[in-house]
């Protein structure tokens, strides 16, 4: 039995001997492993692991403070309240917000009004500052003026994040978001108030430029609907409704607001630069020390080391340059995509707006709580994203260019059943024009929406795709000033023009849908680019040499794999011919050595294999 153990441990030491020695072979060869894209990186780092669903999920969170200043005075901000009037004798009386006369009464027989405390749901600015008669217009200020400043932010922090890298700037400019957002609350006057959300909204501006490239550059095209999908509000608004429930004023509301969301700050600090930033821009040991973050066992788990030599074959600049607005435009390819996307960045913003207008005199009319419509607004959108999402990583005919003429297609035919029933006398605040305009604004916010931040991130290389975004999300904020001054003076109350505010948004459908069906190309798989001069070798005019190269090395494998199955068949045979030959040579043969050495199919195959194939030389020469 000794033997026989002392044997049984001994194989069991030279298999764990082995297991070592392979073990190692393997990280041997990891360490030696070259890349030549960078979605090859990502394969090894996992494009969908902790740390990416992380991100995602601060996203999410940070889309509450962030939908809560730049959209609260869309609706619940701006709801007007019931006055108390006091006459010159001391009496009082309370005036109506539809009441016809009221401005005549509030500005000419009250010696002094205030809002009347609980005729409305949630305590606004409209009611603390007085927003009404001559100043019934300063909620739409305010909303040009965060527009404007958000412009600003858009400029600045596309070029910075070229310039000097997402992540800083993304995460000091979230800390002045939060400071300024805390400041709103001691707002005496509506410009003290336009003031300090101005200031919030520069820092707005650079953080969703900021955010959105760095999170579309931690995953690959499989899952990058996942993090796009995570910029709706969908979730925001229904904690926003939440919040201005349980706090029924506009001060407690930010006071809460911030208290809710601040956690977000110390997440932030967790978030790397973008890795695809860094190689492309020949950061290559800052690339490494970010990969090997994202790979190590508390995050991915895939324990992927990274080296400087392994992603030197990744195409990156050897000269780092600072782009501008000016590359977006500087070849007709690009000239071509970034005026496809600027023309629907500007129609998505008209839509937005004119549902914005709608539905808030529809909620007054049927005497629906602004802070109840918030909620329902992000329950019923909460669907289109997650749909979208599953058609996207289910159904590969679900592709950019139809998901893009699709959203296009519903919302015109909804603009045209609204258009036809407000030219033929219906309300505009009638269940029957008020459903299509909501179909539209889903379809909108949603999928159309997402198809844009899809096909830019696709579109443009990493060098110059945070200025990208910069100049789509200006085309957004110039759309919605434009659309705040169509509907200014109270076009929607003017019986003859009020179908103005539905031909231009749904013209610019139109055009967009006919623009788009001639210039938009699918993107739908293929691979992001890193540097300007970079080739798309997933494009057409790439693909056939490509395939006919990939053809020709195939060919001249099977046929050297073809020629060793025959050798390997006839060794045998070809063996005895051989003795017979070199017996026929020890009895006189005519064949000597080297004859028979020379016609073994071993000895010849290097002969006979193809001639390498060259597309630089033509078949004459």
């Amino acid at each position: 039995m000794a033997p026989e153990a002392s044997g049984s441990t001994s194989e069991t030491r030279f298999r764990a001997t082995g297991a070592y020695k392979e073990k190692m072979e393997k990280q041997k060869a990891e360490r030696e492993k070259t890349y030549t894209t960078f979605d090859d990186v990502l394969t090894n780092v996992n494009p969908f692991g902790v740390y990416q669903i992380f991100a995602c999920f601060c996203i999410v969170f940070a889309q509450i403070l962030w939908a809560g200043n730049f959209s609260f005075v869309n609706i619940v901000g701006s709801t007007e309240p019931s006055w108390l009037c006091t006459y010159p004798d001391g009496t009082t009386a309370i005036i109506k917000p539809d009441a016809d006369n009221k401005c005549d009464i509030l500005q000419h027989k009250c010696s002094s009004f205030t809002a009347l405390k609980n005729s409305t749901d949630f305590n606004s600015i409209v009611a603390s500052f007085k927003m009404v008669c001559d100043d019934r217009n300063k909620p739409e200020w305010i909303q040009i003026s965060l527009a404007c400043a958000m412009l600003v932010g858009s400029v600045i922090g596309g070029h910075l994040g070229d310039w000097y890298g997402r992540q800083f700037l993304f995460y000091v400019c979230q800390l002045g978001v939060v400071i300024t957002s805390c400041l709103t609350t001691a707002a005496q006057t509506w410009q003290s108030y336009i003031v300090v959300q101005a200031l919030n909204g520069i820092l707005y501006g650079i953080i969703e430029v900021e955010s959105i490239t760095l999170l579309m550059e931690y995953t690959n095209n499989v899952f990058r609907m996942i993090p796009n999908a995570c910029y709706q509000a969908n979730i925001a608004n229904i904690v926003i409704a939440l919040i201005a429930y349980l706090t029924k004023d506009w001060q407690l509301f930010f006071v809460f607001l911030n208290l809710v969301t601040s956690p977000i700050i110390m997440m932030f600090m967790l978030f790397n630069e973008s890795p695809r930033w860094l190689v492309a821009t020949g950061r290559m040991s800052g690339a490494c020390n970010v990969l090997n973050d994202i790979a190590n066992r508390r995050w991915n788990g895939t324990e992927a080391n990274f080296t400087s030599k392994q992603l030197e074959g990744i195409p990156h600049e050897t000269h780092r340059k600072k782009y501008n607005f000016f590359h977006l435009f500087s070849n007709a390819r690009v000239l071509k995509q970034s005026c496809m996307q600027l023309l629907s960045m500007f129609t998505y913003s008209l839509v937005s707006i004119c549902y914005l207008y709608v539905i808030k005199d529809w909620s007054d009319v049927r005497n629906i709580s602004p802070i109840l419509l918030v909620c329902l607004d992000g329950v019923v959108r909460l669907i289109i994203p997650i749909l979208i999402i599953i058609l996207d990583y289910k159904f590969k005919n679900f592709t950019r260019r139809s998901q893009f003429l699709g959203s296009l297609t519903i919302m015109a035919l909804c603009f045209i059943a609204v258009i036809a029933l407000v030219a033929t006398g219906s309300s505009y605040t009638s269940p029957g024009v008020v459903a299509p305009l909501i179909v539209a604004a889903m379809i909108n916010d949603s999928a159309f929406w997402m198809n844009i931040i899809q096909v830019t991130t696709q579109r443009y290389p990493t060098v110059i795709r945070c200025i990208a975004f910069g100049c789509l999300h200006s085309a957004k904020h110039i759309g919605t000033v434009i659309s705040i001054l169509i509907m200014h003076d109270d076009l929607l109350k003017n019986e003859d023009k009020r179908i103005i505010a539905f031909i231009v948004p749904g013209a610019m459908v139109i055009v967009t849908l006919v623009v788009g069906y001639f210039l938009q190309h699918d993107t739908k798989g293929k691979r992001l680019l890193d540097t300007i001069d970079q080739k798309n070798f997933d494009a057409e005019e790439f693909a056939l040499p490509r395939a006919l190269m990939q053809t020709a090395i195939m060919y001249r494998v099977m046929n050297i794999e073809m020629q060793k199955e025959i050798v390997a068949k006839h060794s045998e045979e070809w063996q005895k011919h051989m003795e017979r030959l070199n017996q026929d040579q020890n009895e006189g043969g005519a064949v000597g050595n080297g004859d028979v050495n020379r016609l073994h199919p071993t000895n010849n195959l290097q002969e006979r294999r193809p001639a390498k194939v060259s597309f630089s030389e033509s078949p004459d020469n």
